[in-house]
């Protein structure tokens, strides 16, 4: 028993000061991992994941990988109009790399949901991980592509900071009642056929969408998307400027008031919903200004400096 014992005694002396040795990780030479490693997760810590992998997607779904000849391009359009905006000042920068999310993940199809019906555009998760649907239609003459997978983008990193910081102080007191949760679907009239479906009902009820209209959450990541991503001129006359109330005089493309053959004003008649929609349109005023004085009061961003860099960038595409 006494050498049994002495025996055990050695080899566990013998093992608790043995040296681990960790395994050496051997770096990808492929060229999209060298790029992504380079201007990615070498600056902000963030792993692209454009290589296939099951786990990254909900196995609920189906959709389609990545093509390799898209990877590259789609990194250059992430940073060039969403990055680079917000990296303009040194608050900005420094705002990105506490920020910026530490995984991304590109699929190269559409991602239907469990109702058939409507397409998840990108989503978030846990405020470390934003991913990417429609890689493989990569074209920036495609304006309708570009404007989504830029609002998907601005519209994800909005639920990062508020999952970090919360909503601005006041924003869910503003209209919740107004609230539909998944009955944003049911909401009829789009005044646009591009994504995200936009009705009079929606800015009628304070939102700048049908989807920002299912929770405070997404109505404040819906405002943020959508500002950023618009004109001045454009933003206001949808949801900031309002309309007549009552009859109004014809003008054209000059401004002159139209005439009949009598010589008098042709008149129009306003919308049904216009008292309406104006109301809605005044909340609206009133949770963008929360938005952008949480941006600036946080954080020292310009939304509007950002706004106006990234639709500067857009216009110089086919120049």
């Amino acid at each position: 028993m006494s050498i049994v014992f002495i025996s055990l005694f050695s080899a566990c002396d013998s093992e608790d000061n043995s040296i681990y040795t960790p395994e050496k990780v051997i770096e990808s030479t492929d060229p999209i991992s060298i790029y992504f490693r380079e201007n990615f997760l070498t600056p902000y810590g963030t792993a692209v994941r454009w290589k296939w992998d099951d786990n990254l997607v909900d196995d609920t779904k189906r959709v389609t990988p990545p093509l390799r000849d898209v990877c590259i391009p789609m990194g250059d359009f992430i940073k060039k109009f969403w990055i680079e905006p917000f990296t303009m000042t040194e608050p900005g920068e420094k705002f990105m790399l506490d920020h910026f999310p530490p995984e991304l993940v590109f699929i190269g199809s559409k991602m239907y949901n469990s109702d058939g019906e409507s397409v998840t555009l990108g989503y978030a998760d846990a405020g470390v991980r934003i991913t990417f649907t429609q890689v493989n239609e990569y074209d920036l003459t495609n304006s309708q592509w570009m404007f989504m997978q830029l609002r998907t983008a601005e519209h994800e990193f909005g639920h990062i900071i508020h999952q970090r910081h919360n909503l601005p102080d006041g924003f869910k007191e503003v209209s919740p009642e107004n609230y539909k949760s998944n009955n944003w679907l049911n909401l009829a009239g789009d005044v646009q056929a591009s994504s995200p479906k936009i009705s009079r009902e929606a800015i009628t009820l304070g939102m700048v969408s049908n989807y920002g209209t299912s929770s405070e959450n997404e109505d404040f990541c819906e405002i943020l998307s959508l500002y950023i991503t618009s004109t001045e001129a454009e933003f206001n006359e949808r949801y900031i400027t309002h309309e007549h109330e009552a009859p109004y005089a014809k003008v054209d493309a000059d401004g002159n008031p139209v005439l009949d053959a009598d010589g008098n004003p042709v008149m129009l008649d306003p919308n049904e919903d216009a008292a309406e929609i104006n109301e809605g349109r005044d909340i609206i005023a009133v949770k963008l200004k929360m938005v952008k004085d949480y941006y600036m009061n946080k954080f020292e961003i310009d939304l509007d400096q950002v706004r106006d860099e990234i639709m500067k960038r857009i216009s110089e595409i086919n120049k």
